[in-house]
C-alpha cells in the first residue's frame, strides 16, 4: 500500500506541476507574442532592412558557438527532476557544481576564439565596410552575454528540474518586459543595433541575477562549491549531455539554417527579408513550445519515480498523446490564422510591404507547425534517457534539406533566392518529420489511428476555418489604412477565435475534454455559470 501510495503521488505531483507550470508559461509567452509584435516594425523604421540583417546573423553566429555548453542545460533539467524524485539532493548539489566548473572556462575559451577569428567571421557574413564597426560590437557584445547566459543558466534548470518552471517564467516576463522598453528607448534615440546589443545585455543580467536568488532561496539544500565536483557527475555530464551536444549544434542550425545560407550566398537584406517572413511564425511557436519545455522534466519526474513499475509505460504514454494533442491544437489555432491571412497581417504589421516576405511567411508557418509536432516526442524521449531518438529527426531533415535545396535552386533557375530557401528547409522539414513521428509513435505503442484522431485532425481544423475568411479579409483591407485595416484585422482575428472555439469544443473534444473545459471556463468566467 505504501508504494502504491508513493506511485501516485509521484504521478499527481507532475499533473499538479504540470499543469501549473504550463499555465504561467503559456501566459508569459503570450506577453511575449504582443510584446514582440511592436518591435520589430519599430527597429525597421529606424535601421535598414541590411542592419536587421546584421542583427539576426549576430544570433545565428552565437547560437552556433554557444552549442558548446548547450547540452547541459538539457542534462541539468533531467537528472534534477530524476534526483529530486529520489530525494538524493547531494547528487544535484555535485551535477550543478561540476557543470559550473566545466562551462564556465568552456564559454571564456570560446569567446576568445571568436575575438580572434573574428575577421573571418565577418568575411562570412558579407558585411559591408560601412557597418564593419557596428557588426564587431554586436556580434561580439551578443556573444559574450548569451555565453554568460548559457554557463550560468544551471539556476534556471534547477529550478525548472524540481518542477518550478512557473518561477523562472516570471523572472523571463520581468526581463523581456525590460530588454522591450530598452529597445523602444535606445532605438528610439538613435542607438540601432547597439541599442538593441544593450538593451539584450541588460534584460539577460537581470534574468541571471534573479534566478540564482529564487533557486538559493527557494531551495534550502542547494550548495555549490568547486569540492563538490565528482568524476560521477563529470561523467553524466559529458555521456548524457554529449549526446545532446550534438543534437543542439544539429537543431540550431536546422532552426537557423536559412538565414545561415542567405548571408554569405545573396547578402543581409535576405537574411532580414527571412526574419520579417518568418517572425510571426516563430513568435507562434514559443507559445505551444511551453508543452515541450515541461515535458522534459515531467517524463523524467515520472521515470524516477516509477521506474520498474508497470504504470511506469502508460503514464509516459498518456503524457506523449495529450500533451501531443494540445499542443498540436494551440500551435493551430495561432498558425492557422497568420498562415492563411499574412498579406493583410503584414500590411497592419509593418506598415509597407516587402516582396516575397508574405509567401516565406505562409511557407515558415507550415514549417513551424510540422517542427512542433516533432517536440513532445523528442523531450519525453529525451526524459526518460533516451536523447539518441532525436537524431531519426535532425539526420533526416539534414538529408532532406541536401536534396531540396538542389531542387529549389533549379525551379529558381539555377540561382539562390529567398522563397527557394524558405521552401527548401520546409521541404526537409515535412520529409523528417514524417519519418521521426512515425518512429517515435512506435516506440511509445501510439497506432496512426490513435495519432491522427487525437493530434493529427485537431491540428487541421483551424486552417480549415481561417481560409473562407482570409479572401474576404484580404478584400477589406486593400483599400483601407493602416489603422483602420488594424481594426478590421482584429475583428477577423475574433471572428476566426470564435469559430475555432465552437467547433473545436462541439467536434474535436472528447466529452471528458468537453466537460473539463467548460469547468474551467465557468470558474473563469462567472456569468457563465448559469
Amino acid at each position: 500500500m505504501p508504494e502504491e501510495l508513493e506511485q501516485e503521488n509521484h504521478a499527481k505531483t507532475v499533473r499538479d506541476s504540470l499543469s501549473r507550470n504550463l499555465v504561467f508559461d503559456i501566459v508569459a509567452r503570450v506577453g511575449y507574442l504582443v510584446s514582440r509584435f511592436f518591435v520589430p516594425p519599430f527597429i525597421l523604421a529606424h535601421v535598414t532592412l541590411e542592419a536587421y540583417g546584421l542583427w539576426s546573423a549576430a544570433f545565428i553566429v552565437v547560437s552556433y558557438i554557444g552549442v558548446s555548453t548547450m547540452g547541459i542545460s538539457n542534462v541539468y533539467v533531467k537528472f534534477v527532476a530524476e534526483y529530486s524524485a529520489r530525494r538524493e539532493y547531494a547528487k544535484i548539489n555535485s551535477l550543478i557544481s561540476t557543470g559550473l566548473i566545466l562551462t564556465i572556462p568552456v564559454c571564456l575559451a570560446v569567446f576568445g576564439f571568436l575575438w580572434v577569428f573574428w575577421p573571418l567571421v565577418v568575411g562570412f557574413l558579407h558585411v559591408g565596410a560601412a557597418m564593419r564597426e557596428d557588426a564587431r560590437v554586436v556580434v561580439l557584445s551578443v556573444a559574450a552575454i548569451f555565453l554568460a547566459s548559457i554557463s550560468l543558466s544551471a539556476f534556471a534548470d534547477v529550478l525548472r528540474g524540481v518542477q518550478k518552471s512557473a518561477l523562472t517564467q516570471v523572472v523571463w516576463v520581468i526581463g523581456y518586459l525590460t530588454e522591450t522598453a530598452l529597445i523602444f528607448y535606445l532605438v528610439g534615440h538613435g542607438l540601432g543595433v547597439r541599442g538593441l546589443a544593450q538593451a539584450f545585455l541588460i534584460r539577460t543580467a537581470i534574468e541571471i541575477v534573479l534566478q540564482s536568488m529564487l533557486a538559493f532561496k527557494l531551495l534550502p539544500w542547494l550548495r555549490l562549491s568547486p569540492g563538490r565536483w565528482s568524476r560521477e557527475a563529470l561523467h553524466t555530464l559529458t555521456s548524457f549531455g554529449g549526446i545532446v551536444q550534438l543534437q543542439s549544434l544539429m537543431a540550431i542550425g536546422l532552426n537557423s539554417i536559412e538565414r545561415a545560407m542567405a548571408a554569405p550566398l545573396i547578402g543581409l537584406a535576405a537574411t532580414g527579408l527571412l526574419e520579417i517572413g518568418n517572425k510571426l511564425p516563430a513568435m507562434a511557436a514559443s507559445i505551444p513550445s511551453a508543452f515541450a519545455g515541461s515535458f522534459v522534466p515531467a517524463a523524467s519526474y515520472l521515470h524516477g519515480g516509477l521506474e520498474g513499475t508497470p504504470e511506469q509505460r502508460d503514464s509516459i504514454r498518456k503524457l506523449y498523446l495529450k500533451g501531443a494533442r494540445y499542443m498540436n491544437l494551440t500551435c493551430a489555432y495561432i498558425c492557422g490564422f497568420i498562415g492563411t491571412a499574412p498579406l493583410p497581417l503584414l500590411d497592419v504589421w509593418m506598415g509597407k510591404r516587402y516582396p516575397g516576405a508574405s509567401f516565406l511567411m505562409v511557407v515558415f508557418t507550415v514549417q513551424t507547425q510540422v517542427h512542433l509536432m516533432t517536440g513532445p516526442g523528442t523531450s519525453i524521449l529525451k526524459g526518460v534517457g533516451r536523447p539518441k531518438e532525436e537524431f531519426h529527426y535532425a539526420i533526416p531533415n539534414i538529408l532532406a534539406l541536401l536534396l531540396t535545396m538542389p531542387v529549389f535552386w533549379l525551379v529558381y533557375g539555377g540561382r539562390f533566392t529567398a522563397e527557394g530557401i524558405g521552401l527548401s528547409v520546409t521541404g526537409a522539414t515535412v520529409l523528417a518529420a514524417i519519418w521521426f513521428l512515425v518512429h517515435s509513435n512506435r516506440l511509445l505503442d501510439v497506432s496512426f489511428g490513435q495519432y491522427f484522431k487525437g493530434v493529427v485532425w485537431p491540428g487541421m481544423v483551424p486552417y480549415l476555418i481561417g481560409i473562407p475568411i482570409s479572401y474576404p479579409l484580404l478584400m477589406a483591407t486593400s483599400h483601407l489604412t493602416r489603422w483602420q485595416g488594424a481594426g478590421v484585422v482584429i475583428l477577423a482575428g475574433l471572428l476566426y477565435t470564435l469559430l475555432v472555439f465552437v467547433v473545436v469544443e462541439r467536434l474535436v473534444f472528447e466529452t471528458g475534454e468537453r466537460l473539463w473545459f467548460r469547468a474551467v471556463l465557468a470558474s473563469k468566467v462567472p456569468f457563465l455559470r448559469h
